[in-house]
């Protein structure tokens, strides 16, 4: 069997623009123009490169132009896979419905960074990008704003020309360090997330909070992580100490059920030998078993607000760049209690 070549064309596979515009002897962006039916063209250009469309079998592939008007109109979301960018996800999904504007996400992982996914995002010609717990400088933040509006979310960012949309993580950690003290807590430890959005101001309202109570000298700040895997290691750390601290604050809920699950397996009674707070009040906080208290961060207003900076952006509407920051609140569950 013989596969016959049309002129300009290549063996096995269906003509493409490229291959117009090669024998048309145009350029492939005047091949664009007068596929889409758009002005640029004069009409003897536009007879000829449609002629030889025409003779090529070249068809305009109408999903593909569909998906790519889509993507000028399109937000554009960088998320990690983890509970609480699951949940700004749904509240961006919510506040975008009934807009017209898709929602397009691009996945952070160790193969694909957070660069990366915003990047993608722009070639997908995105409107409007939203990075949920950006970790980018924001030097690089601001060149990829400069192709896409980029509304930063669970960050606080300090150039005047950036936009964010966070959290209160200064006032929520003092909130959790203040309730603590009530319960007559006085050697507070926090596990922190060196690296995670959030931690600086977490980290600083916990000092901040320790210090006021004149607890400075027992300030004790344990380098962890984000997820159960890290609480779980700075729960064993705890446990090869001669002395356990009065309560713990994790980084976000996710450490706080790793630190639980080790030191209730190691028969440390959660509250009374050690009460311990979480961060977020995402889904697993609030699991019967495990009942977390926590420090709530407003998932629908983040969402939201960052939504509706996007639109702004992509309608041309007047924008105020900087930051928008959303109060938290102490949510009391089983796992503080008073000293014992």
């Amino acid at each position: 069997m013989i596969n016959e070549e049309p002129a300009g064309g290549r063996p096995g596979r269906a003509p493409t623009m490229q291959d117009v515009a090669e024998a048309a002897g145009v350029s492939r962006a005047l091949v664009s123009i007068v596929m889409r039916g758009v002005p640029g063209a004069s009409d003897d250009t536009r007879a000829h490169v449609t002629e030889t469309a025409r003779r090529l079998g070249y068809v305009p592939d109408a999903r593909a132009r569909a998906l790519r008007q889509q993507g000028r109109q399109a937000i554009g979301v960088a998320f990690q896979p983890e509970r609480f960018h699951t949940a700004l996800i749904d509240g961006i999904y919510a506040a975008a419905q009934g807009t017209g504007h898709p929602v397009v996400l691009s996945a952070v992982t160790d193969l694909h960074d957070e660069d990366t996914a915003l990047t993608s995002l722009v070639a997908d010609r995105c409107g409007a990008l939203i990075t949920l717990g950006a970790r980018l400088d924001e030097e690089r933040l601001r060149v990829i704003s400069s192709r896409a509006p980029v509304i930063a979310v669970a960050r606080t960012l300090r150039s005047p020309d950036l936009e964010f949309v966070a959290s209160d993580d200064h006032v929520g950690l003092s909130m959790a360090v203040e309730y603590l003290v009530t319960l007559g807590h006085r050697r507070i430890a926090f596990c922190e997330a060196p690296g995670s959005s959030g931690n600086p101001e977490r980290c600083a309202g916990y000092v901040d909070a320790m210090t006021r109570h004149d607890l400075a000298p027992l300030i004790d700040i344990i380098a962890s992580g984000a997820n159960e895997e890290a609480g779980a290691a700075a729960a064993l750390s705890l446990l090869a100490r001669d002395e356990l601290p009065d309560a713990v604050i994790a980084f976000n809920d996710a450490c706080a059920a790793g630190i639980q699950d080790v030191l209730v397996r190691a028969g440390i009674a959660i509250p009374g030998d050690v009460s311990l707070v979480g961060f977020d009040d995402s889904d697993i906080s609030r699991i019967s078993y495990r009942r977390i208290t926590t420090v709530r961060q407003d998932i629908a207003a983040l969402s939201r607000l960052a939504t509706e900076r996007a639109l702004a952006r992509m309608r041309g509407e007047p924008v105020h760049p900087g930051g928008h920051i959303v109060p938290t609140a102490l949510v009391v569950r089983d796992t503080t209690g008073p000293v014992t």
